[in-house]
C-alpha cells in the first residue's frame, strides 16, 4: 500500500524490482486512469528522468517488495561505463505494457487520496481482483509466442506449399483452405508444431513448462545464480544430460563460463571461433550434432580432465533484441540419444528472455560494485576524520610520556603502547590513502635484505601473539628503490593473512629471488587454503570469506602498493 511517488513528484531516480509487484497509475484525457503492474526484473520510472520531467504517474505497492532504486547520479555514472544501459533500462520501461483487458479504470480523484485512506487502496485491489489478474498475466508468454512463430514461419509456409501441390485437382477445397489459414494463421502457430513431417505438437503441458521455465529464469538477479537457472532450465527443456552457459566478453574476444573439475568450480575461457562453442559465438548458427567425435570442431580436452564422455551436443546461441550473440548454450548427450527440432524450438521461446535476465544480472554486478565504490568513500572519510586525528593525538601522548623519567616496568607499557598505536596509525592511514586514491610515494635506496629483517623485528610481537614464526630463506642482498613506510604496510597485511591462515600457529616462509631486473619476494604458509573459485575475489575491497576479524582491504591494499611500485602481486593456493 505505500506509494513511492506521485505525479507531478521531481522524477530523480529509476527503481528496478528485485522481487514484489508495483502498480503504475496513469491519469487518462478522459479524467480516468489507466493501472499498469510491474513485477520482478522490471525497470520503472524512466521516462520522466531522461525526458527530465516530473512524474507523470503515481506507483502504489501491491505486494511487500523489495526495490533497488538507482539515483540519477549513478545512471549517469552507469552509462559512462556502458551508453547501452541508458539503451536497456529506457526499451524496458516503456515496452513493458499491460493487456488491454488488464488496464483497469478508475473515476478521477480517487488517487488523491491512496496515502489517505488506505483502505481505498484495498477496495481498488479487492473490486478488480488485482492479485488475481497478476497471476493470470504472464507477459513472458507473449515472448514465447513470438518467438515461437518466428521459428515456425518458414516451416509453416513449406507445409503449405507441399499441401498445394497435394491437392491441386479440387481448387475449391484448396481456396476453402488456404483462406481458412489465413484466418487461423496465428492460432495454428500457437497450437501445431509442423517442424517434422510427422507434424509434432506442443502440448498444453510443455507450453506450461516453457512458461515456468521462463519464470525461473528470471527468479535471481545474482550472476551467478541466473547462470545457474538458465543452464537447468535449458537441461530441463532438452531432456540433456549437462550444460554449459558461454557469456561473449567483446573487449578480449572470447567467450567464458564456470565448470565443475575435481569438485571445484573453475573459469574456462576459448577464443571467440574456437571449438564447437566459439564457432557458434562467432557464426550464430545453431548445431545440432549426433556424433562429436566426427566434427573436428570438437575439443576433447574437458572430457580428458573431467573423465566425462561427450556423445551429442546441441550449441545454441543466445542474442540480444538486436541479434547480437551475448551468450552460447552447450548441451550435452540427449536422454532420447540426439536432440530434435522441437528442443531447438524450446530454446528458441527462452533466449530473448535469457538475454533479459543477463543484461539485469549484469546491470545489478555494475550497481552493487558502484554501491561499494561509494562505501568506501564513506568509509574513507569516516576514517580520515574521525579516525585519524584521535589515534594520531595518542600517540603523541604516548611519545611525550616515553621521554619522562618514569619507572622501567611502566616505560615497558608506554613502549608497547607506542608500537601499537604506530601500527595502528599507519594502518589508518593506508587506508584513507586507498580509499582516497591519494597515496604519495617517497622513495629511497635501501637494502633489500636488512629492510626485511627490520621488518620482521617490527613485526615480531604480532607474529608471536598468532604462535607463528617468520622463516627467511633470501638470495643475494641487493638495493631496492621503495617506500619503505608503505613496503612495510603491505609486508604487515600479508604476513598478517598468512598468520590468520595458521590457526593452530606456524611457520610462514619469506624467500627472495632475483629474477634478470627484477626481484620476486614470495610468502608461503602451510595453513588453510583458498578454493580456486575464490582467488580471484581476493584482491576486491571489502571481499572476505569467514574471517569475521578481517575487514577484507588488507591486500586490496598491498596490491595497490605494490602496483604504485610498478610491481605485481599474484595468488597461488
Amino acid at each position: 500500500g505505500e506509494i513511492l511517488y506521485r505525479e507531478g513528484d521531481e522524477a530523480n531516480s529509476v527503481f528496478l524490482i528485485v522481487n514484489g509487484e508495483i502498480n503504475l497509475l496513469k491519469k487518462k484525457s478522459d479524467s480516468k486512469s489507466k493501472s499498469i503492474v510491474y513485477a520482478d526484473n522490471e525497470f520503472f520510472g524512466a521516462k520522466e528522468l531522461f525526458n527530465n520531467i516530473n512524474r507523470c504517474s503515481t506507483t502504489v505497492s501491491l505486494t511487500d517488495s523489495y526495490l533497488i532504486e538507482l539515483t540519477k547520479d549513478e545512471i549517469e555514472y552507469l552509462i559512462k561505463q556502458d551508453e547501452k544501459i541508458a539503451i536497456n533500462i529506457k526499451d524496458r520501461d516503456s515496452d513493458l505494457e499491460i493487456d488491454k483487458k488488464y488496464n483497469h479504470i478508475m473515476e478521477k480523484g480517487s488517487l488523491n487520496d491512496f496515502d489517505e485512506d488506505s483502505d481505498i487502496l484495498d477496495d481498488f485491489i479487492n473490486e478488480y481482483n488485482i492479485d488475481e489478474i497478476i497471476n493470470e498475466i504472464d507477459e513472458q508468454e507473449n515472448i514465447i509466442l513470438n518467438n515461437f512463430n518466428d521459428f515456425e514461419e518458414n516451416n509453416y509456409e513449406k507445409n503449405i506449399e507441399t499441401s498445394i501441390k497435394k491437392e491441386e485437382t479440387s481448387d475449391n477445397r484448396l481456396n476453402s483452405s488456404n483462406s481458412n489459414q489465413k484466418t487461423n494463421k496465428n492460432e495454428k502457430q500457437m497450437e501445431t508444431m509442423n517442424i517434422s513431417t510427422e507434424k509434432e505438437f506442443m502440448t498444453s503441458e510443455q507450453f506450461e513448462m516453457v512458461v515456468k521455465a521462463l519464470q525461473l529464469v528470471n527468479a535471481n538477479v545474482k550472476q551467478d545464480d541466473v547462470l545457474k537457472n538458465i543452464v537447468d532450465v535449458a537441461v530441463d527443456l532438452t531432456n540433456a544430460d549437462r550444460g554449459t552457459l558461454y557469456l561473449v566478453d567483446k573487449k578480449q574476444n572470447e567467450i567464458w563460463s564456470k565448470i565443475l573439475i575435481s569438485n571445484e568450480i573453475e573459469e574456462i575461457r576459448l577464443k571467440i571461433g574456437e571449438g564447437l562453442a566459439g564457432y557458434v559465438a562467432e557464426t550464430g548458427e545453431i548445431l545440432n550434432i549426433k556424433d562429436v567425435r566426427a566434427d573436428n570442431r570438437f575439443q576433447s580436452t574437458f572430457d580428458e580432465i573431467t573423465g566425462y564422455t561427450t556423445k551429442n551436443m546441441l550449441v545454441f546461441p543466445i542474442k540480444d533484441k538486436k541479434e547480437d550473440i551475448v551468450g552460447v548454450l552447450q548441451l550435452l548427450n540427449s536422454a532420447n540419444g540426439e536432440f530434435s527440432d522441437q528442443e531447438k524450438m524450446f530454446l528458441n521461446a527462452i533466449s530473448l528472455n535469457v538475454s533479459f535476465a543477463l543484461e539485469n544480472a549484469s546491470l545489478v554486478e555494475q550497481l552493487l560494485k558502484t554501491e561499494r565504490g561509494n562505501s568506501m568513500g564513506k568509509m574513507g572519510n569516516f576514517i580520515a576524520h574521525d579516525l585519524k586525528k584521535p589515534i594520531l593525538v595518542s600517540k603523541r601522548y604516548a611519545e611525550h610520556l616515553q621521554k619522562k623519567d618514569l619507572p622501567m616496568d611502566v616505560k615497558q607499557v608506554i613502549n608497547l603502547m607506542l608500537e601499537q598505536l604506530t601500527q595502528v596509525a599507519n594502518q589508518v592511514a593506508a587506508t584513507a590513502d586507498y580509499t582516497e586514491g591519494t597515496t604519495i610515494l617517497r622513495r629511497q635506496a635501501v637494502s633489500l635484505n636488512d629492510t626485511l629483517r627490520d621488518f620482521a623485528l617490527e613485526i615480531h610481537s604480532f607474529v608471536k601473539t598468532k604462535n607463528c614464526k617468520i622463516e627467511y630463506s633470501l638470495s643475494d642482498d641487493v638495493n631496492v628503490y621503495l617506500d619503505k613506510k608503505e613496503f612495510y604496510q603491505c609486508y604487515f597485511n600479508i604476513v598478517k593473512n598468512a598468520c590468520e591462515a595458521l590457526p593452530e600457529g606456524g611457520n610462514v616462509f619469506v624467500v627472495t629471488e632475483k629474477n634478470e631486473d627484477r626481484i620476486e619476494i614470495s610468502f608461503e604458509d602451510r595453513g588453510i587454503g583458498i578454493e580456486n573459485s575464490d582467488l580471484k575475489h581476493v584482491f576486491e575491497p571489502l571481499w572476505t570469506k569467514n574471517k569475521l576479524n578481517n575487514s577484507g582491504l588488507g591486500l586490496s591494499i598491498s596490491q595497490k602498493i605494490i602496483e604504485d611500485h610498478e610491481g605485481s602481486i599474484t595468488i597461488k593456493s
